[in-house]
C-alpha cells in the first residue's frame, strides 16, 4: 500500500503544473509606458507569465535570453475595438456571426459562444504586434433587414488573448454597445432624436425592472417594450458596473450622450468622435474616454464635416483618455492598422509616448483589461519590433503573450513562401 502511494505520489509530481519559461530581453529601448519611464537601453525579465523585473541591466539566468540590441520593445498591442473571431470573411454570411437579424434581441445579444479562437485572422493580426483585442458586435443594415431594424443596441462585448487558444477569451461583458448619429437614426427609423429616445426608454425600463424585478417576471406589472434578456443585459449598465459604449461623431451627438450618461450616471466611451476635438473640454471635464482612427480626416459624412488630422492630438491635450483603433474603428482584418493610425497623430501633434498609449496602456485603462505597460507583477504581453512600432515599415521580430514566445507564422506568409518559392512550400508540408 505504501509503495502504491509513492507512485501516485511521483505521478502527482509529473502531472503538476507547467512553468512557463524564464524569458530576459536584453539591450533594447524599452518603452514601459510606466512610471519608469523610457530606458534608451534596458533590459526585461519575464517569469511565470509576468514581468518581474525592468532595469538597465538584469544579471540572471533565463531559459531564453532575447537579444534586443538596437531594437525597441514595447507592450502588446491592445485593439480597442474589433469583431476579431467573429467575422471571417465578411461576403461569405456563413462565417459572419457579429450580428443578428430582426427584432429578436438587442442589448441581450451575446456572441462569445460563437467565438472562434483559431480564425486565421488571429495569427495574421498577432504577427503585427497585436496581442489582446477588444470584441464587440455591431448591427448589420445590409440584406433584408435594411430599413427594417428599429433597435439601436447592437450587444455585448469581450476581450481575447490572441495566443488562438481555446481559452483565449480573458473578459466578458466589456460593456453595451449603442448607436447615436447617422448609424442610430437610419436604426431607429430615420431620426436622430428617436435614437436617443429608445437608449433612453431601454434605461428607463431597465431601471423600472431593477426596482420591480419580481413582478415583473410574474407578469404583475405593465406591458414593457423591452424582453427579460434585454433588460437583464442592461442592469449592469444602469448600475454603474459596465461602461455603455455609443457610437457618435457629430459634437451635437456627443453632447447628447454625455446628457444621457449624466442623466443615468453611466460608464460612457464614444466611439468614433470625428468631431471630438470640438467639445473636448466637455469630454474631459465627464471623464469620457474616446476610441477614435487617428487617421479619419475627411469629411465622408455629414457628421464628419468638422473631421481633423489632429483630433487625436486636440483630445488628449484637453485631458480626454485617448483609445486608437484601425480604419473604421470596428476592422477586423486590419486592426494591427491601430498603430499606422498612431503614428498619424504623431504627425500632427500627439506626443510619441501618449500615441503609444493610445494603442496600449489607455486601452487597457478604458476596459479594464491586464496588459498595456512594462512593469513588475504585469502581464508579459511584450512585442520586440525592429525598428519604430509606429512606423509602417517597421514589423515585430518577438511577440510574447502571457510570456509565451508567439509563433509569427500566418496565412499570409505560408501563401508568401509557398508562391516565392514553391519547392519550399512542399517540402514544409503546407496545405491550403
Amino acid at each position: 500500500m505504501t509503495r502504491f502511494l509513492i507512485q501516485l505520489a511521483f505521478l502527482g509530481l509529473l502531472a503538476g503544473p507547467v512553468h512557463a519559461e524564464t524569458v530576459l530581453i536584453k539591450g533594447g529601448k524599452v518603452h514601459t509606458l510606466s512610471g519608469i519611464g523610457t530606458l534608451a537601453q534596458g533590459d526585461v525579465l519575464v517569469r511565470d507569465g509576468k514581468v518581474q523585473a525592468v532595469a538597465p541591466a538584469i544579471n540572471e539566468r533565463a531559459d531564453r535570453v532575447i537579444d534586443a540590441r538596437g531594437k525597441v520593445v514595447t507592450p502588446g498591442v491592445i485593439a480597442p475595438q474589433s469583431e476579431l473571431g467573429l467575422t471571417e470573411i465578411s461576403a461569405a454570411s456563413s462565417t459572419n456571426d457579429h450580428a443578428v437579424s430582426g427584432e429578436s434581441i438587442g442589448s441581450g445579444f451575446d456572441p462569445r459562444p460563437a467565438y472562434n479562437p483559431k480564425s486565421t485572422l488571429i495569427p495574421y493580426n498577432r504577427a503585427h504586434g497585436v496581442t489582446r483585442a477588444v470584441v464587440f458586435p455591431s448591427i448589420s443594415t445590409w440584406g433584408e433587414d435594411a430599413g427594417k431594424l428599429h433597435r439601436v443596441f447592437a450587444g455585448q462585448g469581450f476581450a481575447i488573448t490572441l495566443n488562438g487558444g481555446f481559452d483565449s477569451v480573458v473578459a466578458e461583458g466589456l460593456g453595451q454597445k449603442a448607436y447615436l448619429g447617422e448609424m442610430g437614426s437610419q436604426l431607429a427609423g430615420g431620426s436622430r432624436a428617436n435614437a436617443y429616445a429608445r437608449i433612453e426608454n431601454a434605461l428607463g425600463e431597465a431601471r423600472e425592472y431593477l426596482n420591480n424585478r419580481e413582478a415583473i417576471r410574474r407578469g404583475n406589472w405593465r406591458e414593457l417594450s423591452h424582453s427579460l434578456a434585454d433588460l437583464e443585459a442592461l442592469q449592469p449598465v444602469i448600475q454603474g458596473q459596465q461602461p455603455l459604449i455609443v457610437t457618435a461623431n457629430r459634437a451635437s451627438d456627443i453632447l447628447q450622450a454625455l446628457e444621457l450618461a449624466r442623466e443615468y450616471e453611466l460608464r460612457l466611451i464614444i466611439q468614433g468622435a470625428a468631431e471630438g476635438w470640438m467639445v473636448a473640454d466637455e469630454l474631459a471635464a465627464a471623464q469620457v474616454p474616446v476610441v477614435i482612427d487617428a487617421v479619419n480626416n475627411l469629411p465622408i459624412s455629414f457628421e464628419s464635416l468638422g473631421a481633423r488630422s489632429d483630433n487625436a492630438a486636440r483630445l488628449q491635450s484637453a485631458g480626454v483618455t485617448v483609445a486608437i483603433g484601425g480604419p473604421g474603428y470596428g476592422s477586423t482584418h486590419l486592426v494591427h492598422l491601430a498603430r499606422q493610425s498612431a503614428g498619424n497623430a504623431v504627425v500632427h501633434g500627439m506626443p510619441y509616448e501618449e500615441a503609444l498609449k493610445a494603442i496600449t496602456a489607455n486601452v487597457a485603462r478604458i476596459f479594464g483589461l491586464e496588459g498595456g505597460v512594462l512593469q513588475p507583477g504585469v502581464i508579459a504581453d511584450i512585442v520586440v519590433w525592429n525598428g519604430d512600432p509606429l512606423e509602417v515599415t517597421s514589423y515585430p521580430e518577438q511577440v510574447l503573450i502571457g510570456g509565451q514566445p508567439q509563433s509569427l507564422v500566418n496565412r499570409s506568409t505560408r501563401l508568401r513562401d509557398r508562391y516565392l518559392k514553391p519547392e519550399q512550400g512542399h517540402e514544409m508540408g503546407y496545405r491550403f
